[in-house]
């Protein structure tokens, strides 16, 4: 019985316990019940949520990496870094949260915070690890933790432990060291989510056995059921169930420091971003400079030609392996060296080596060191050779003996050479090389190893001066100017001087290029009577750049100058009208220009667009003049100045450029112009045309002239050679060239030769252009013929482009020269031609005793006439007046000799008018019976008309002496006829006046006849103008008319 109630008692209280225990579970989950677990289990647990919690995190960086590369791309190594110092200072915050102190007693084993793996279980070795999982699991969510072992599981445990009856373990509601959780978040802990890691694999960590437990027994149930203490809170009465907060007091401490510590952390990263988004930002700027330094390889330093051209490097300095013949040594290896018009002469078009030699070379010698930075390359001038050079080495030397090739870097470095004989070639290093000695090694070439060659140098700085570098001393603009800045440097000119400058043009070209001019004067724009006017053009070959800068330079030069108060300057300014014309064919200078100063050939720009040369493209007025000397035609028929331009020639083949030049020159009075040109250095004079030679038959009417002087018989013998080829102002002209040659610092250094052969100046740097390379219509010659203009050319230097770092030498070298020649036109004399009332006539001609070239008036009547030193007399005409003769004297002061003319009306219309009556042949005057004329000196009376016409009877006798007279000289003339060969007459007719009475011989005198002063006869041709006009044998029909002779 009492073993009855025992196990019944027993039985009751297991029951009740059971009841007791669902009701708290409920209650402890509504009603804030905590179930405080063994220590052992609680820290298994705990040990299970640090490592779900790492995992989670590796998971979280993973998918933040992946969404973080999705979005961009391609980092920067700043971007990149930045990132994982985020992410490590994440991770560090992360470990120390965890590290943050826990109410156990026992320590806990090292926990890892930077590696990616769990720790190992130390406590169960012999239980084997557990085989991790893929970190990237497409299902894991980041946000979500890791849910604690299912109940189903914890009931197993409490069956194999024997508590599955009595004791249902509480899942606690937070976890230690972590924020409390939500009481709506309870139901994510309740659902199992996505694929974690299961029971089995946590079973190590979740499980500790203790050392009492024995393996194979169940554990003591008493013990296990008093270790669970339940702590029952019992909560206010209200509706709504309210959050619960840790009941850890110390962890408010530990939550608050882990905030403060992670504002600090936030804030450091904040700025330590900020700072890799500076580098990031710097970084990139420097990439992008070092991808420009790749991309684009550095430019080759640009040197100036070291002289071969332009003969600044002496023949001394050239030298070669060996040479063809003598016309091609390696004097004649030079940029554009032009070849004589024979190839077999003395001097060929570049330098030609031996064909049998083995080794070929070409050196330079720069006499001391500098830094060669390119060569240039150019083949043979020559009509009938195509030879040049296609590849060579460059070698260098500081003593001409150890010689060092250029080297690429892999291998001897190969210039490729040039593909035709004409266009010039560059080659650059890629870094300049010291030196003082410089080889061109040529390994291929077509036809013959011909080559003309520049090397391009820069002088390296030194501490002494040399007596060859020229600084200087004028500040202007030392560059070569393309149209537009031309433009604007002659407007920044004007605007600076205005009271004696102004920019207007001439014309314009074929592509509509404005040819433009400045005028400078003390009064721009106006003619000033008594001021002569002077012309400077250049640019009329658009490659030949020197004269245009050298005029550019000179319009600065005297802006400058005059507002300096330079004494010759403005005595210049002041009292010549100067026109600087920089540029006649603009259009092929831009062409010249876009190639470069040493890239253009010989003949690139030389032409006008329309292929015209403007210098040789003027109306050819030598032949029309000549010819009519040859007639006789001059000065009666043909003027020996201003000779008029031939029919339908400005419709024929003229430039535009060059019919612009004429119109220019014709509105404009010039004394005295120079053209600047290039190629050579010296000055030549007209004739530019050679006057081809005179045949026997057209030399008959010297035969008999018995008068001739020496110097006329010197002449004509020349003529009859073909070398008549000076003006008659041959002596002026040779001044005007000495002026400009001697003048100019090196123009008469011709010890060395000319540019291209011999020096054919004779040591003066002049030469009559005629002699030296005729040409046909020049503007030197239309500009003597046509106009009052003495005009010149200019050759200013081998070189037609140079360099612009040559030009401040260029401009000491020409800038005295070219103020002295225009100094020039004050020389001879001048003066204005006026009337009895004062009223100025222009177009009136003036003309100089032993000079056959006349000069005509301005429109103010002012007249200038180029005349060396002496003594002349002049004469001054024009139609309607009486001429005028003066003595003037020409000294050798500075400044023109005043020389005025006042002429007086004539009676010469009322003669045109008589002459036109009788058909324009001469009137002879009938002298009185009684009257005898014993003398040559004798004056022949005039007889009186009113009384003749008051005596029919001496009508019938001045018919038959009228009659008699022909037949007389129709008798003589078939006499001349009879004693001569000739087919024509060629024998000069005197004048003869008999007397009335026939007692007394026939006495044949030379007079001058009283219409001679119309017709001035020429002191090289004496015979009459009318011996070809035949006389009708009817007596001419007298006219009464009354008439008075000057």
């Amino acid at each position: 019985m009492k073993a009855e109630v025992l196990i019944l008692w027993v039985g009751l209280t297991l029951c009740c316990t059971l009841i007791c225990g669902r009701e708290d579970v409920k209650e402890n989950k509504f009603a804030g019940v905590q179930v405080r677990e063994p220590q052992t289990l609680t820290k298994n647990r705990r040990q299970a949520e640090e490592v779900d919690a790492e995992m989670l995190d590796k998971l979280t960086e993973v998918v933040e990496d992946e969404k973080t590369k999705s979005k961009k791309k391609k980092k920067t190594p700043e971007e990149i870094e930045a990132a994982r110092a985020k992410k490590a200072a994440e991770r560090e915050a992360k470990a120390k949260k965890q590290k943050a102190p826990k109410p156990t007693k026992k320590p806990k084993p090292p926990k890892p915070t930077k590696k990616p793996k769990p720790p190992k279980p130390t406590k169960k070795p012999k239980v084997p690890k557990p085989t991790k999982k893929p970190k990237t699991t497409t299902t894991v969510q980041p946000d979500i933790k890791q849910p604690y072992p299912d109940k189903e599981e914890e009931k197993k445990l409490l069956t194999k432990l024997g508590l599955d009856t009595s004791i249902q373990p509480v899942t606690p509601k937070e976890r230690r060291g972590e924020e409390p959780v939500e009481p709506d978040l309870d139901d994510m802990f309740k659902k199992p989510t996505s694929p974690t890691k299961t029971h089995s694999e946590l079973d190590v960590d979740y499980w500790h056995p203790r050392p009492d437990e024995v393996p194979g027994r169940y554990p003591d149930m008493k013990k296990d059921v008093t270790t669970p203490e339940v702590i029952m809170y019992i909560p206010e009465e209200s509706t709504t169930v309210p959050y619960i907060g840790a009941w850890y007091e110390e962890y408010d401490y530990t939550d608050l420091a882990a905030k403060k510590q992670e504002e600090e952390e936030e804030r450091a990263l904040k700025e330590k971003a900020e700072k890799a988004e500076r580098l990031r930002k710097k970084w990139e700027e420097e990439e992008e400079e070092r991808r420009k330094q790749i991309s684009v390889p550095a430019e080759p330093k640009k040197c100036p030609p070291l002289g071969l051209e332009s003969h600044r490097v002496e023949d001394d300095q050239l030298l070669a392996s060996s040479q063809s013949h003598h016309g091609f040594s390696a004097q004649r290896g030079r940029l554009n060296m032009q070849g004589s018009d024979n190839d077999e002469d003395l001097y060929g078009g570049a330098w030609c080596a031996e064909s049998e030699e083995r080794e070929h070379w070409f050196q330079v010698d720069a006499r001391r060191e500098v830094e060669f930075t390119g060569v240039i390359t150019q083949g043979r001038n020559s009509e009938l050779h195509e030879d040049f050079v296609s590849s060579y080495f460059v070698a260098f030397s500081n003593d001409s003996r150890d010689w060092t090739l250029l080297h690429d870097g892999y291998a001897e470095w190969l210039f490729y050479g040039n593909v035709d004989k004409e266009t010039p070639v560059m080659s650059q290093f890629a870094t300049p090389v010291v030196a003082r000695y410089i080889r061109i090694l040529p390994q291929s070439w077509n036809g013959s190893l011909c080559l003309r060659a520049e090397i391009l140098a820069c002088q390296l700085p030194r501490s002494h001066h040399s007596e060859n570098e020229v600084n200087p001393s004028d500040d202007l603009d030392f560059r070569h100017h393309n149209y537009k800045e031309m433009r604007q440097m002659m407007k920044v000119i004007n605007e600076e001087c205005p009271n004696i400058t102004r920019i207007y043009n001439i014309g314009k070209s074929s592509q509509g290029l404005k040819m433009y001019a400045m005028e400078i004067s003390d009064n721009p724009g106006e003619h000033e009577p008594g001021e002569p006017e002077f012309r400077y053009t250049a640019g009329l070959h658009g490659n030949e750049a020197l004269g245009r800068e050298l005029l550019l330079l000179l319009m600065q030069f005297l802006c400058k100058e005059y507002n300096d108060d330079n004494p010759r300057v403005r005595r210049l300014v002041d009292g010549v009208r100067i026109h600087l014309v920089p540029s006649l064919n603009p259009d092929a200078y831009e062409l010249a220009y876009e190639m470069g100063s040493e890239m253009g050939n010989w003949a690139l720009g030389h032409w006008t667009e329309e292929g015209y040369d403007i210098f040789q493209n003027f109306p050819d007025l030598n032949s029309i003049l000549w010819g009519a000397e040859d007639r006789g035609w001059v000065p009666r028929i043909v003027p020996n100045h201003h000779i008029p331009l031939p029919e339908n020639f400005l419709n024929g083949s003229l430039a535009v450029e060059t019919k612009a030049v004429i119109s220019w020159m014709e509105r404009n009075p010039f004394v005295l112009g120079a053209n600047l040109q290039g190629g050579e250095k010296l000055v030549t004079y007209p004739f530019d045309m050679q006057r081809p030679p005179i045949s026997l038959t057209d030399n008959r009417r010297w035969r008999n002239n018995a008068e001739m002087n020496e110097d006329t018989w010197a002449r004509i013998q020349r003529q009859n050679e073909g070398a008549l080829r000076e003006t008659p102002d041959d002596a002026m002209f040779r001044w005007l060239a000495m002026s400009y040659a001697h003048s100019h610092l090196t123009m008469t250094e011709t010890y060395r030769g000319s540019c291209h052969g011999d020096d054919i100046t004779g040591g003066q740097g002049i030469t009559n252009r005629a002699t030296w390379k005729p040409v046909v219509g020049s503007m030197n010659d239309f500009s003597y013929l046509h106009t009052n203009c003495f005009e010149l050319s200019i050759f200013l230097g081998c070189d037609k482009f140079p360099h612009e770092s040559e030009l401040p030498l260029e401009w000491e070298n020409n800038r005295e020269a070219l103020l002295s020649f225009i100094e020039q036109v004050h020389r001879g004399i001048k003066g204005i031609v006026r009337d009895i009332e004062g009223n100025p006539l222009p177009n009136a001609t003036i003309s100089v005793e032993g000079i056959r070239h006349d000069v005509k008036t301005a429109v103010g009547g002012d007249y200038w006439r180029l005349l060396n030193p002496g003594e002349y007399k002049v004469t001054a005409k024009a139609d309607g007046y009486t001429p005028q003769t003066r003595l003037c004297m020409v000294g050798y002061d500075s400044g023109a000799t005043p020389c005025s003319f006042t002429l007086t009306k004539s009676n010469w219309d009322r003669i045109k008018k008589i002459m036109a009556l009788h058909g324009k042949r001469p009137i002879r005057l009938i002298t009185k019976a009684n009257v005898v004329k014993t003398t040559a000196a004798s004056t022949v009376a005039a007889p009186s008309i009113d009384t003749e016409l008051e005596n029919p009877a001496n009508t019938h006798d001045i018919a038959r002496r009228r009659r008699l007279r022909l037949m007389r000289i129709r008798r003589l003339r078939l006499q001349r006829l009879q004693a001569s060969l000739r087919t024509t007459p060629a024998t000069t007719m005197t004048t003869t006046t008999t007397t009335a009475s026939t007692t007394l011989p026939p006495e044949t005198k030379r007079t001058t006849s009283w219409y001679d002063s119309w017709f001035p006869v020429d002191e090289w041709s004496t015979e009459n103008p009318f011996d070809s006009v035949v006389f009708d044998s009817v007596p001419t029909q007298d006219y009464p008319f009354e008439y008075t002779i000057d």
